[in-house]
């Protein structure tokens, strides 16, 4: 028996569906049954036969782990296969204590950083249920636009939540040329709040740990930046992610009056499927400026207005129709140069408002989202945002609140690849196989299994991975290894294993053959041998005559209807017509 492929080192897919009367997560391959354990010393051994037998039933399936001591076994369904359609079709078992899906739990984290206590703003958008679905991977890149980031004079990373030289690239300084040392404190601050590293017993928490972190510097000590460098960093960040085959997330917080310039920068990025998230500005509730304004007509832009503590609007936050959504920005903890800067917040943290502040938020968990799912669209990444928001009035929008307020656990679920694997209710007549792949594997003569020659049926429509669904019993309800499928028929079709017929209903075992062609003319008398004038359509619908020379020693039988039917030299199936 071979085990499948561990788990170890990769993400699990999780599906979803209805069990017990409650929407629940679960692995679509696994199912738990416990089996009532016989008395005596081979219990034990007992339940290792039976569920070895139960796999054998199961199509595909494998015995992922050994019985335990209680009789419980995880089983494999196999690809294709809806571990909760097999988990209640096994409960009916008579040996079967119970059986039920392998329903998926999440780790609780709670980062240990010292000062995570005072960042009230991960709690209050759910991060923590974000990060324990994800915390970042180096697909994705964090673009900050912005003043720099704590270094030496030397030009090394200094900063205890941002000193990964490996994690944080160093990009042009458009400022003074050389390394992008932050001399202002504004764009530490951001870094810290979109990427800092979390967990690490120390200083705060970013929202973002494991993402890479790509750092221009187009601010001042001053704060002040111009339109050129900031297009001239979008372009570079959003070559370099496009170069390395990443995700984007590119980071400004800052902006001013509309230009050209900007709006080229922003469909740049966008077009090349990025995202740029932008502070709506901090004028008291005045027009949302740019780039942010840009998030209406470009698709990759989103507008980032603030709340505070208790999730009403920051009074200096502005409004507008291009608000996309809002994140805390009031009073919000963050790493700091290490040195004396221009802005007076101390060194290595300090508090800061803003929606400058609000704004790395969001792009730390637009990183975490295209983390967990680096399939989806910016489009997608930009709706789901959207749609998991929590609205903060009446209405599901407002200029002054956008769509809501983030929650990073719900967006972070509302990109998971959940795979919704469908129920069909099929039916599997006595006499027929219908949508079942390689139902007539195995084969049971008097409760023994017997090796099943490969089947001699063309393939009749596309392939499909669909499983069983119903017992092999109610498809081939007497099947011998060479002369023999379903209902007694005599034939030389054999068990096919695979089954060539993969995803489209035929009645080969005990009916008439329809593979979409005219009816059937049926010669007239029963016979092992086909009289000479007869001719048969092949697999691409052309009429041929028999030819007894030239097809001699052709497998030649009779179907339960009269008509007859037969294989060429390469295994192909063919039917004649009168």
């Amino acid at each position: 028996m071979v085990l499948p492929p561990s788990d170890e080192g990769r993400d699990r897919e999780v599906a979803q569906g209805e069990w017990g009367g409650e929407t629940v997560e679960y692995l679509p391959r696994r199912v738990i049954v416990k089996f009532k354990r016989p008395d005596g010393l081979e219990a034990l051994a007992a339940t290792a036969v039976r569920a070895a037998e139960v796999a054998e039933e199961l199509e595909g399936a494998t015995v992922l782990r050994a019985p335990s001591p209680t009789g419980r076994v995880v089983i494999d369904v196999g690809e294709g296969a809806d571990a909760l359609e097999v988990a209640a079709r096994l409960a009916e078992g008579d040996a079967v204590e119970y059986a039920e899906p392998d329903v998926v739990d999440h780790a609780c984290i709670v980062p240990n950083d010292t000062r995570y206590p005072n960042q009230w703003a991960l709690p209050k958008v759910n991060a923590p249920g974000a990060w324990d679905r994800e915390t970042g991977k180096p697909t994705v890149v964090i673009g900050i636009i912005d003043s720099g980031i704590s270094m030496t004079a030397g030009g090394a990373l200094d900063h205890p939540d941002l000193s990964d030289a490996s994690r944080i690239v160093l990009g042009t300084d458009f400022v003074d040329g050389g390394t992008p040392r932050d001399l202002n404190g504004h764009g530490t601050h951001v870094a810290g709040i979109a990427a800092g590293l979390g967990n690490n017993s120390t200083g705060i928490a970013g929202m973002n740990w494991g993402s890479r972190v790509y750092v221009c510097r187009t601010l001042d000590a001053a704060g002040n930046g111009s339109s050129a460098d900031f297009a001239d960093a979008v372009e570079e960040i959003t070559d370099f992610a496009v170069a390395n085959g990443l995700k984007a997330v590119i980071n400004y917080s800052g902006g001013g009056g509309a230009n050209q310039t900007k709006l080229d920068a922003c469909n740049y990025a966008s077009s090349r499927g990025m995202i740029l998230c932008a502070a709506a500005g901090n004028d008291n509730g005045g027009p949302v400026i740019w780039p942010a304004a840009y998030s209406t007509t470009v698709t990759g832009v989103i507008a980032v207005g603030s709340t505070d503590s208790a999730d009403n609007v920051s009074t200096f936050s502005n409004h507008g129709p291009e608000v996309t959504v809002v994140a805390p920005g009031t009073a919000i903890l963050s790493a700091m140069p290490t040195y004396t800067v221009t802005i007076p917040a101390g060194t290595t943290f300090g508090t800061l408002n803003g929606t400058s502040m609000a704004t790395p938020l969001v792009s730390g968990l637009v990183g975490l989202m295209w983390s967990k799912n680096s399939s989806k669209t910016h489009a997608s990444i930009k709706q789901c945002l959207i749609d998991t928001a929590v609205e903060l009035g009446a209405g599901t929008f407002d200029n002054a609140w956008g769509h809501g307020r983030v929650d990073a656990e719900e967006a972070v679920k509302c990109v998971e690849p959940i795979f919704h694997l469908t129920k069909i209710d099929a039916t599997c007549g006595i006499s027929r196989i219908a949508i079942c792949q390689s139902a007539l594997t195995p084969c049971e003569i008097k409760s023994q299994l017997v090796v099943c020659r490969p089947s001699m049926l063309p393939n009749l429509c596309q392939r499909s991975k669909l499983p069983l669904l119903c017992p092999i019993e109610s498809v081939v309800k007497v099947c011998h290894p060479v002369t023999m499928i379903g209902c007694n028929q005599l034939t030389r079709l054999g068990c096919p294993q695979p089954s060539a017929i993969d995803a489209c209903p035929s009645s080969l075992a005990c009916g008439p053959f329809d593979p979409g062609r005219p009816p059937i003319l049926r010669p007239g008398e029963a016979g092992g041998s086909v009289p000479a004038g007869y001719s048969y359509v092949d697999e691409s619908g052309q009429a041929h005559e028999w030819q007894p020379e030239a097809d001699a020693g052709a497998e030649v039988w009779e179907g339960e209807g009269g008509e007859y039917f037969w294989v060429d030299d390469d295994g192909r199936f063919h039917e004649w017509r009168g």
